[in-house]
């Protein structure tokens, strides 16, 4: 389009210069001078008549032109069917399951210590020598004994407990009824008394009794009530050294509550597989193209660790693992969140390796192991207290390996606005060829059929619309891979549709509706796959041959104008000089606007415009030039002007064809008056 501003006052101007510096001052000449100025310039083509931006003009070797449309219009993505968003391995981790070490406290007790508390012992029963001993009653009566078990607890409730008491007899004679009772120091609740009748010299003899539902402190009283030490038989050597032992255990240790020093110790184990839903897909293996898996705990432990593994997720063929997460106490409902990034993750979906019956599919197994972490510190914790866990899988795939199910995907209803008609209307228009070609590109690891449910143009302004009939089925090959690796080799599938009827409505809008079948011939014997970002893709092009019988084809073209000031320039005639290179006649309406788009004036309305000159085959070798004058217009407040010309073709019946040489050049010329010395 080649728009020209009226450049030529300036001459004008000129002249005026010129003329007062030529004037003496008993003189005043004057004369008028006629100006033919341009107003406006402009051609319109093939190229100007058409704007989409997805049109192409093609043409052949004698510049036959055929219009091109492509548009991306299907676009089929499967990524839905592979994401994986989920919750796995809830669980609540009790401390009832908890374990606490024996707790061993020992006394010892030597004949030295005895001897000493009879009068005249170390006299009767020097160290060293060899003697009878006597027997003697009541050796101790109500003697205490300190048991501190400080290092570590403090104070234990227990579920579940044996409290042992074994006495080993080091004296050189034996020694009997003996009476012991245990005391808890700060309540003096008696946890537990034990007998022994006849404990020989050189053994030992122990009892136990369970100790659950009772509460231990950390400082207990051993109360020896009676012990009797026996005569020996015959002279025995006598050593100070030689004791009696009592050691005391608490085993089997169940706690309700308890305020201790811990021991570093693992909870719970939980290997599990875990599946996911994918449909009907039998996912084997997932590329992680972004995604995350997030842990979330809430533990009342003081001193609470979890370790969460994935051992068929790899990176670099490394297995995952979270490591130590460190959970603090919950002070509310809030769960603590451990989150990891995995971004370049292989996942196996094959299940636990080595699982009995064989590898699995859409499954992953998965460790998690909890535990009491030891601070070396006292902590109270009781048999309430738990871990209740749970993990989060949020994971977008780069690629997908398996079947991949079957399924029925609906697409559209769509509607693709199209502007290669923008600018032309037509009472009649037919085309001697169109046709559409819809070009499907299967990037995908699996076969689709698919139909076309409708396929239509629309044009709004006329509320006119044309389409095909539903069409069979139609067969979509699967794309293949170079080695199990990229590059994709797709597929490509071109379906021919006539669609002359459907072009010439002139559409603006093109409706489409169609259903795919994946997998329609079921599973195949090899694996499939899916890239996200390469989905199916179908274009849509519409050839268009420009040979075409038409009636009032109408064409419009608008100018903008940028006119001077003219208040003293006096227009005589305007001059519309039409060079019409179409091998049609022409009706031409020029239409005047002002800067709000309002209609100042009709300056041509409907002028008959001959056809170009036209050689046997009917194809243009000659435009023909018209002139139309008209007088007296003024064009003040012009902003833009309006070309509109309407073709028929002739005769009636016959196809014409466009040629890339054709245009129609329309230029608009004032004459102007003015009178220079006034």
């Amino acid at each position: 389009m080649k728009k020209h501003i009226i450049a030529l006052f300036a001459i004008l101007t000129l002249l005026m210069m010129i003329a007062n510096s030529c004037k003496h001052d008993l003189e005043q000449p004057t004369w008028d001078v006629d100006i033919l100025l341009p107003i406006i310039n402009t051609e319109m083509s093939i190229d100007d008549m058409l704007t989409d931006s997805n049109l192409i003009i093609s043409e052949d070797n004698e510049g036959f032109i055929s219009l091109i449309f492509e548009e991306n219009f299907i676009d089929i993505n499967l990524d839905t069917l592979v994401n994986i968003d989920a919750i796995a391995d809830e669980k609540t981790h009790t401390l009832d399951s908890a374990s606490f070490a024996d707790v061993v406290i020992a006394d010892t007790a030597t004949i030295g210590e005895t001897i000493n508390e009879i009068p005249f012992g170390t006299v009767l029963l020097p160290n060293g020598s060899t003697n009878d001993i006597p027997a003697i009653p009541n050796v101790a009566d109500n003697d205490t004994i300190n048991i501190d078990a400080s290092e570590y607890f403090e104070t234990m409730t227990l579920h579940n407990g044996m409290l042992i008491v074994e006495i080993y007899n080091g004296y050189p004679t034996d020694i009997s009824n003996i009476d012991l009772s245990l005391i808890n120091a700060i309540n003096q609740n008696t946890i537990g008394t034990f007998q022994f009748n006849l404990i020989a010299s050189g053994t030992s003899a122990a009892d136990s009794i369970s100790i659950a539902g009772q509460s231990i402190d950390e400082n207990i009283f051993a109360i020896l009530h009676n012990m009797d030490v026996n005569a020996s038989n015959g002279p025995v050597l006598i050593n100070y050294e030689d004791a009696i032992i009592t050691k005391i255990t608490v085993a089997d240790i169940g706690i309700t509550t308890a305020t201790a020093i811990f021991p570093e110790q693992q909870l719970t184990e939980t290997l599990k597989e875990h599946s996911f839903d994918f449909k009907n897909a039998q996912i084997k293996e997932i590329g992680i193209k972004s995604g995350t898996v997030t842990i979330y705990v809430l533990s009342t432990l003081p001193n609470g660790k979890m370790i969460y593994n994935i051992p068929s997720l790899k990176k670099n063929g490394v297995p995952f693992t979270s490591g130590d997460m460190i959970v603090p106490e919950a002070t509310n409902t809030t769960m603590t969140s451990f989150g990891f990034d995995f971004e370049g993750y292989i996942l196996e979906l094959t299940g636990q390796e080595g699982r009995i019956g064989g590898d699995t599919i859409n499954t992953i197994y998965t460790e998690a192991f909890t535990f009491i972490d030891s601070t070396g510190e006292l902590v109270t914790i009781n048999n309430t207290d738990s871990f209740y866990s749970y993990v989060d899988f949020n994971i977008t795939p780069e690629y997908a390996i398996g079947y991949l199910g079957e399924d029925t995907i609906k697409f559209g209803p769509e509607t693709q606005e199209i502007n290669i008609f923008k600018k032309i209307t037509a009472d009649l228009l037919d085309l001697e060829v169109a046709e559409l070609k819809l070009n499907v590109e299967n990037y995908i690891g699996a076969d689709f059929s698919f139909k076309i449910d409708n396929l239509s143009t629309s044009n709004a302004s006329t509320n006119i619309s044309a389409g095909i009939n539903p069409s069979n089925l139609y067969n979509i090959d699967r794309a293949t891979l170079n080695g199990n690796s990229l590059p994709i080799n797709p597929t490509s599938t071109e379906i021919i549709i006539n669609s002359d009827e459907m072009l010439e409505i002139l559409p603006n809008n093109i409706n489409a509706e169609a259903t795919f079948y994946l997998n329609p011939n079921g599973q195949q014997n090899i694996d499939g796959f899916l890239y996200p970002e390469y989905p199916v893709n179908a274009s849509l092009a519409m050839e268009i041959p420009l040979s075409f019988i038409a009636e009032n084809l109408e064409l419009i073209d608008t100018n903008e104008v940028d006119i001077p000031n003219i208040d003293e320039v006096e227009i005589e005639k305007l001059y519309i000089i039409i060079e019409n290179g179409f091998p049609f006649d022409a009706n031409i309406k020029v239409i005047l606007l002002d800067q709000q788009d309002l209609i100042i004036d009709t300056l041509v309305n409907n002028s008959s415009i001959l056809a170009g000159v036209v050689n046997n085959d009917n194809k243009v070798i000659q435009s023909t030039t018209s002139t139309i004058e008209i007088s007296n217009m003024n064009l003040e407040d012009v902003s833009k002007i309006i070309t509109t010309s309407s073709f028929s073709t002739q005769p009636v019946n016959n196809f014409v064809k466009i040629y890339n040489d054709y245009n129609l050049g329309v230029s608009i010329s004032a004459k102007v008056r003015k009178t220079i010395g006034e």
